[in-house]
């Protein structure tokens, strides 16, 4: 079974993180945005949208790459290794 992480420890992460992003709710996703750039791959959850859902880990991996978001942040509030 894949890693999961609950997505409002996501959002949490992301205030501190990255201040200044925007959550973009579409229909099957989450869009997240910052200094011009927009990545599209968070999921809404299983099942579609959730209140807290459990979010594969890979997912979020991608995110901290594609924003370069420094190890000693995110390990604050999500384990992806």
């Amino acid at each position: 079974m894949p890693r999961v992480v609950r997505l409002n420890d996501v959002w949490q992460m992301l205030d501190v993180c990255l201040p200044g992003h925007e959550r973009i709710k579409k229909l099957h996703r989450w869009n997240v945005k910052h200094g011009g750039r927009v990545y599209h791959e968070v999921p809404l959850g299983r099942h579609g949208m959730r209140t807290d859902p459990e979010i594969e880990a890979g997912h979020i991996r991608g995110l901290v790459r594609f924003f370069k978001i420094d190890v000693s942040c995110y390990a604050k509030f999500i384990n992806l290794h």
